[in-house]
């Protein structure tokens, strides 16, 4: 009933991550502005055209006087605005397509999806205009592609690279697609006249010259070359086509670029995009900080401009005559549009309008009915407040007070941004809270239940406490219902009371509620911080691991024998090969066909007795396996026999083991190891089965040292005996807990040490799916993401076969053992709970929430792989399997029982 409990609150631990952190922001329901024609004002352009250039990070646009842009140095002297625009990271091609064309950051509900999929509907300067047309990469067209509604036309033409393009044919296909466009649909084009239409003009070239060549090379500036010189021969062509001098037109980058070829992160050369601004409606006299560029020779002077790039779509809107779009979250920067204070003031006017919508919908989602005073307001932006701001815009306009209208648009604008950043976290430190006390509910739990024996009586659901904390979560239900809280929010902040009812309940009626609890608290708080420790200082792991495996076995130090100094020769090589182990993706063939021999070589130079089959089946499993890899490596194809017959040997490997001949405990663990081993070899890619084989019989022999060395003890010392075929002396309650926080911290150091050993942890968020090559080449996620999670965990399974077999107070301790595995990892989780990241940089985002879900979900793991050993050190009756006449009489204690 336990393991159920623990497993729900650790889903709602996920519910309320999810809830408090990435939840979406976006706001649907709300109407657009109205435009500026229906204000009677005439907008400075009819059309707008987008050069996104990929990947074109400010240092290269104007590096040397902006030498590697000589086809736009006219436009760079005597047209355009140009400057710097700074992104926010992830510094990906979505985010920065949504903060140009939406004017708002990516939304913290796509991180997790990775910034790939949008999480929900939003609105961009697309969905505005009369018409649009584009012209790009699949990857980029897409976020778009489903979001436009049917106010114009919109067409988008996507490619896919492939061989015909060539390395670098991106942007010439774009821009051969743009001639096709304009030379047959120019005459239809100009019918729209005083329509506003857009062209999105998507460059991909530079973003994949930075990721191959590096945006330092010859080679970069080559592409460079190539993509600035068709940018000027668009431009002609437009102004060719429509001769009304109604067009401006905008280059800009959706984010920049390391020296190195990546991005994603929040480095300057990645978060400072150019921006190229010019042509009709553009005021070159805009304002600026004082700072200048350079261009050509000469060395002329320009002013440099800068802006955040969220700003540009309110700033395109208003240069074609639209309102902006309705999720804007940007202020449009005043000065570089030509038209007079008034026609400036109208613009930011509905810039403040559009806001205020997003400020009226947010309110709407919080609205209160009753007991209003019981929950916070944003009272500066209260709706008599908004009244009078219109009151007073359209009093000052009529004045000609331009200009004290702007400011009084500017400081709604102010407010406005402060209030939906208020209301977005609204009920954030609420949830929090309700996080927290569910927790602390939970460890609550834990603790009474491990001072309670199992079949102890426990408190009845009519005890004083419980029915106070009853009574509160009725108290509470009413309160959520009256102020309206949504269901979703109603039900995670009801959640914290019912497990603390469950908590009081567990807690024995005439034992302690906490047995020893300030040495539980040294364990769980020592334990915690040196694992998560380990997650800024890797190295850790590997120092945690030697002194636990060492303290461990202390009393093996006073009296060493020769498999003490094979033990100890085991640990250092352990120690000593992680700390300068290869990452994960590493291929080696000879090392993983070394690994092939090694598993073989191991259990011969161990003097393991197995029956012949368990030599044949394994040793053919194995040149299966080579086989299949050389093939591979060859570029054959591979029969689906040979896969069928690798998951055939999983099975039969799987399946033996319960049902072997196996006469004593020592014999089936060697068994599980050398079956598992196999298995694990199987999935490998390079050293990894090496250095887990090399691990569990470290374990192994560090289990028959320990025994060795209490052997020679006196009888008076084996209290703290581990021997598989002697009784231990009855312990103390506070004994056994200690015993089960040893096994716990075992666990859990051989399980993280498994993964740093072999490269997993660092890149846990990335798995190669040649992994499952032996068994499965079609590209199947669910099946190669079961094999992975096969893999990671077959060293913990052999870990707890060993303990369930050779250790009698594991096996009597099998749930003290879990309930501390359970504390010290969400105590972990209460610490990572805190600096769960939703924006910033990519990887920090992914690490931020891998730290978590690891610690989170390894107890919850590990119990479900805990059936296993379990089933794999049990002796079935003969009469139930009458085939397997090989199988003779195995006497094996059932985990969790003494043997006799």
């Amino acid at each position: 009933m336990w393991k159920i409990f623990a497993l729900l609150v650790h889903i709602l631990m996920l519910g309320y991550i999810s809830k408090i952190y990435f939840q979406s922001t976006v706001l649907n329901g709300m109407l657009p502005q109205v435009t500026h024609r229906d204000l009677g004002l005439e907008p400075p352009a009819d059309r707008l055209v987008v050069f996104i250039t990929d990947g074109f990070r400010a240092e290269s646009f104007f590096r040397n006087n902006c030498s590697g842009l000589p086809s736009l140095r006219n436009i760079l002297l005597n047209e355009g605005l140009a400057g710097v625009a700074r992104t926010c990271a992830p510094t990906q091609s979505r985010p920065g397509h949504i903060a140009i064309f939406g004017g708002f950051n990516e939304d913290p509900a796509a991180a997790m999806t990775n910034f790939q999929k949008n999480p929900d509907v939003f609105d961009t300067v697309f969905n505005r205009t009369a018409g649009t047309w584009g012209w790009g990469g699949r990857p980029v067209i897409t976020i778009f592609n489903d979001l436009v509604t049917k106010n114009g036309p919109v067409h988008f033409e996507m490619y896919t690279l492939n061989e015909e393009m060539g390395i670098y044919g991106a942007d010439n296909w774009v821009f051969n697609k743009v001639r096709h466009f304009m030379a047959s649909n120019a005459n239809v084009l100009m019918v729209r006249e005083k329509l506003p239409s857009m062209f999105l003009i998507y460059l991909g070239d530079l973003d994949l010259a930075g990721h191959s060549a590096k945006p330092n090379t010859a080679e970069y500036l080559k592409i460079l070359n190539n993509t600035q010189a068709g940018i000027a021969e668009m431009y002609e062509l437009f102004e060719r086509t429509f001769k009304d001098k109604r067009t401006v037109y905008l280059l800009t980058s959706d984010h920049g670029m390391t020296d190195s070829g990546a991005h994603g992160a929040g480095s300057q050369l990645e978060i400072e995009v150019p921006f190229l601004l010019w042509g009709a409606g553009v005021k070159r006299a805009a304002p600026n900080a004082g700072h200048f560029f350079k261009i050509g020779e000469h060395g002329v002077r320009r002013p440099l401009h800068e802006l955040d790039q969220v700003q540009m779509a309110p700033l395109m809107s208003a240069l074609i005559g639209l309102p902006p779009p309705v999720n804007n979250m940007a202020t449009l920067p005043l000065g570089y549009i030509n038209v007079g204070a008034k026609h400036e003031a109208h613009a930011l006017h509905l810039n403040a309008l559009q806001l205020l919508a997003q400020v009226n919908r947010m309110q709407q989602l919080h609205q209160r009915d009753r007991i209003i005073d019981w929950l916070p307001i944003f009272e500066s932006l209260e709706e008599h407040r908004v009244e009078t701001y219109k009151q007073q815009f359209q009093h000052l306009m009529k004045l000609n007070y331009a200009r004290e209208a702007i400011q009084t648009s500017q400081e709604m604008i102010r407010l406005s941004l402060k209030c939906l950043e208020s209301y977005r976290n609204y009920y954030r430190i609420p949830l929090s809270v309700a996080c927290i006390v569910m927790y602390l509910g939970w460890l609550y739990y834990l603790v009474a239940k491990q001072a309670r024996a199992s079949n102890a009586p426990k408190h009845d659901w009519l005890d004083l406490p419980i029915i106070i904390l009853f009574v509160l979560e009725i108290v509470l239900a009413l309160l959520l219902y009256l102020h309206k809280v949504s269901c979703g929010t109603s039900f995670y902040l009801l959640v914290p009371l019912p497990v603390w009812i469950m908590a009081l309940r567990e807690r024995g009626l005439h034992t302690k509620c906490i047995e020893a609890p300030l040495m539980q608290l040294a364990w769980i708080v020592c334990t915690a911080a040196l694992l998560i420790a380990t997650i800024h200082y890797r190295e850790l792991t590997t120092l945690g691991y030697f002194v636990v495996v060492c303290i461990n076995n202390w009393r093996a130090f006073t009296r060493p024998t020769l498999k003490f100094a094979l033990w100890i020769l085991l640990v250092l090589l352990l120690t000593g090969f992680s700390l300068v182990r290869p990452n994960l993706g590493y291929h080696s063939k000879c090392l993983l066909f070394t690994s092939m021999v090694f598993t073989v070589l191991r259990p011969l130079v161990l003097g393991e007795s197995h029956a012949w089959r368990v030599w044949i089946s394994n040793s053919a499993a194995l040149l299966l396996g080579g086989y299949v890899v050389q093939r591979i490596l060859c570029d054959k194809p591979i029969s689906q026999w040979l896969h069928g017959t690798a998951w055939i040997y999983l099975v039969f490997a799987l399946i033996s083991i319960p049902y072997s001949n196996a006469r004593s405990p020592r014999t089936r663990v060697q068994l599980i190891l050398f079956n598992l081993s196999t298995i694990y070899t199987l999935l490998c890619l390079s050293y990894e089965s090496i250095f887990i084989q090399v691990l569990c019989t470290e374990f192994l022999i560090g289990v028959e040292v320990r025994d060795e060395s209490k052997q020679l003890e006196d009888d008076e010392d084996d209290s703290d005996g581990d021997e598989a075929d002697k009784p231990a002396k009855a312990l103390t309650s506070v004994q056994h807990i200690l015993n089960c926080y040893r096994y716990a911290l075992l666990i859990i150091f051989y399980t993280y040490f498994s993964l740093i050993g072999t490269g997993n942890l660092p890149h846990i968020n990335s798995f190669d799916p040649d992994t499952a090559r032996v068994f499965v080449r079609e590209l199947s996620p669910a099946l190669i993401g079961s094999l992975i999670v096969l893999k990671l965990f077959i060293p913990n399974i052999i870990i707890m076969s060993s303990m369930y077999a050779l250790c009698a107070k594991a096996r009597q301790n099998v749930r003290g053992i879990f309930i501390c595995l359970f504390l010290i990892c969400d105590a972990m989780c209460l610490y990572f709970f805190f600096f769960v990241r939703n924006s910033g940089s990519w990887s920090g985002v992914r690490a931020s929430l891998s730290n978590l879900l690891i610690v989170h979900g390894l107890p919850i793991l590990l119990i479900v792989f805990s059936w296993v050993p379990k089933q794999f050190l049990s002796a079935l009756p003969m009469t139930m399997l009458p085939m397997l006449s090989w199988k003779t009489d195995v006497h094996i204690s059932q985990p969790g029982q003494s043997q006799a």
